[in-house]
């Protein structure tokens, strides 16, 4: 120690005393005050190979195992934490990104975006999902269709391993009309977007029945690419900007669509101005008005115009030409032809700048020719009630009336030749007749019309050769009434098995029976939705609106033409009208005892049907709610068990002893999950 002295030589005690002291607090502050060491995970062996190189090993129409030691360092550039990916990281590295599939949630907790994690390749499994390339370990059946699975939780850390947090990839600048192959599963900043103006007014997706949407985004040169939201999603329910920017997203792709997924709202920036907006102020004229400037020749709507008006066709339906919306004011109707196809729904109220735009008749029916799309917007929605007519007021007032809302009560349907909807068919009532118009390609033409007195609901149309003047029906809720004596019974499974595989319609003259097995009061299903059950399996129906059947209802339900489809991998028969359903009688379904193996090896003919699983333990990754996703096993194997967040019961625990549980055998998704869903906390017992 160095011995203080002052300039006379001598000790100076004093200097010496305050540097004892100081050593002294400066060790006391170290003791009090010491912090522990910060952990950074380290990967603990290096790159032996990229993520291009991963890829090399995929084969398109094959799952392929990877053969050699290959070991990649990537960072996660999008997870699961806003729910719009679900059980997948999309991880990249200077070479490309990847799909990385792993059964289990709540990933972004040990994977956050950021992360830059090592992935030991050998023994995954690379295959694609309708063109996506993914990585998985093994595959499962779907079906007749063969899909990645994802690595099961117990076995993710034998691959994927921690390094460090908040590493940076930076987006690839891009615009949409030079994004390539390899920017799938990358992520990219597409510039000078915005939603097109079809879209304004929509939420990202459908929060109320967790259905994914498809929006448009455009940019100033009119190029378009879809941006997709899960219903799942945090941010389902928040409505869409205006305005113009850039967006960050992870670029994805099914069949041929090229698709853009945020991770949250904050991949958004639209703070400029849009640059396919119309002029402003421009002078809203009604639609009788309008109709008036016409005098029997094309001509041209006065500039600085706009009309705000209530769409009321359906497109959904597609009784309508994809490029044409019917749209009805307080004081009339007129039809609007648009350059591409629309995306106005019904109901949808919107503003159209028809500045300088053609008003022409094509086949009698007066119309706004040629308007692009960029001019309308949807600024909210809105019912337009039907006025009541007869077939006779109709035709008499039929200029005023065309292309508005009637109804027309105590009226007969008749067909020259045949018993279903498409083409023309005969409308009577008291005071005369009039044709009911069916485009051939509608969801419902080939649905066989009631007989007997119905009340309908149409728009005033006009068309053919003959300038025929009709009413033509939005969808089958338009009418009311009647009955359709021609149709059949047909067993629920024998309708399940001749599902073809992609979207098709039941044939005519169908109807089934069976007792409602799923509850709508604890709200574990949305509300549109039955699964109904017979001696021979159980299907999901899903009515055009909510409905009012409970658990033990039998029910008759005329599915003649309706829409047999698929969504998430669960059949379902879609937009069935609520009149085509009536409850006979109550009873109750017997529920078969099964093992989860059982159940997974019979998937297809169990879906939608009640099952009783003995012994099964209730697992969950975090948590010990229903909500969500939790894990049950048995002697046999593992499945998930889904509880929709909204259910009235998602937040009550679940036992943790050994339980048999009831239930409905379900499926759903992204990944197409096969689960088990109860109906209440009751079908839970020890």
């Amino acid at each position: 120690m160095t011995i203080l002295k002052n300039n006379t030589g001598d000790f100076n005690f004093t200097s010496l005393l305050i540097a004892l002291l100081f050593l002294g607090f400066a060790s006391c502050v170290d003791r009090e005050f010491d912090e522990p060491p910060i952990i950074v995970d380290t990967l603990d062996f290096p790159a032996t190979g990229t993520i291009a190189q991963l890829k090399s090993y995929y084969a398109a129409g094959k799952f392929v195992e990877i053969p050699v030691e290959l070991d990649i360092h990537a960072v996660v550039v999008a997870d699961d934490r806003s729910g719009n990916f679900y059980k997948t990281l999309i991880i990249q590295d200077s070479t490309g990104g990847i799909e990385l599939k792993l059964n289990r949630i709540g990933l972004y907790s040990s994977f956050p975006v950021g992360m830059k994690v090592g992935l030991r390749c050998q023994g995954l499994t690379i295959g694609d999902y309708n063109g996506l390339i993914q990585l998985g370990l093994g595959t499962y059946q779907d079906g007749s269709f063969t899909n990645i699975a994802g690595i099961e939780d117990v076995l993710i850390e034998n691959y994927l391993f921690k390094g460090p947090k908040n590493q940076t990839i930076t987006p690839k600048i891009k615009t949409i009309n030079t994004l390539t192959a390899q920017d799938i599963s990358t992520i990219v900043q597409l510039e000078r977007l915005e939603f097109s103006s079809g879209e304004l007014g929509k939420t990202y997706a459908d929060a109320v029945g967790q259905n994914s949407v498809n929006l448009i985004l455009t940019d100033c040169d009119k190029n378009e690419i879809i941006l997709r939201s899960s219903g799942f999603a945090d941010f389902a329910n928040i409505q869409i900007p205006e305005g113009n920017g850039p967006i960050v997203g992870i670029l994805g792709k099914f069949r041929t669509d090229v698709q853009l997924f945020i991770r949250d709202t904050s991949d958004i920036k639209f703070y400029g101005p849009t640059c396919n907006t119309g002029p402003a102020n421009l002078r809203e004229i009604s639609i009788q008005a309008l109709r008036a400037l016409y005098s029997g020749a094309t001509t041209a709507a006065p500039d600085s115009t706009k009309i705000v008006a209530t769409v009321i066709s359906d497109k959904e339906q597609s009784n309508i030409t994809s490029r044409n919306v019917v749209v009805q004011d307080a004081t009339g109707g007129i039809v609007v032809r648009f350059l591409t196809s629309n995306t106005f729904a019904l109901g949808d109220l919107i503003e159209i700048n028809i500045s300088t735009q053609e008003l022409s008749e094509f086949q009698g029916l007066l119309q706004l020719n040629n308007v692009d799309i960029s001019r309308a917007k949807k600024t909210g929605t809105n019912t337009i009630t039907p006025v009541v007519k007869t077939l006779a007021e109709v035709l008499s007032n039929f200029e005023a009336l065309e292309s508005t809302l009637v109804e027309v009560r105590d009226v007969q349907i008749n067909k020259a030749s045949g018993s279903n909807f498409s083409g023309t068919c005969i409308l009577t009532d008291a005071t005369g007749i009039m044709d009911l118009f069916t485009q051939s390609y509608a969801a419902f033409a080939n649905s066989n019309f009631p007989v007997g007195n119905l009340k309908l609901v149409g728009f005033i149309n006009q068309g053919g050769s003959s300038q025929a003047k009709q009413i033509s029906i939005r969808n089958l809720n338009d009418i009311t009434g009647g009955s359709n004596p021609t149709a059949e019974y047909i067993t629920i499974l024998a309708l399940r098995r001749s599902f073809s595989g992609s979207t098709s319609s039941v044939p005519a003259g169908k109807k089934i029976k069976g007792i409602v097995v799923s509850d709508r009061t604890l709200e574990n299903t949305t509300l549109r939705n039955i699964h109904i059950q017979d001696s021979t399996g159980g299907i999901v129906v899903r009515f055009t609106a909510n409905h009012s059947f409970n658990l033990g209802d039998e029910l008759d339900i005329d599915i003649s033409g309706q829409e047999f489809t698929e969504f998430q991998g669960l059949l379902e028969v879609n937009n069935v009208p609520l009149d085509k359903a009536v409850k006979t009688s109550t009873g109750q379904i017997q529920a078969k005892t099964y093992t989860i193996a059982d159940v997974l090896a019979n998937f297809e003919d169990l879906e939608s049907s009640l099952v009783i699983i003995q012994d099964v333990q209730i697992s969950k990754v975090s948590g010990t709610t229903y909500s969500g996703s939790c894990v049950i096993t048995d002697a046999s194997g593992q499945m998930e068990l889904y509880t929709r967040p909204a259910a009235l019961f998602s937040n009550q625990d679940f036992p943790t002893v050994k339980v048999r549980i009831t239930g409905i055998v379900n499926q759903g998704g992204a990944l197409l999950v096969k689960q088990i869903s109860i109906r209440s906390p009751g079908d839970v017992q020890p």
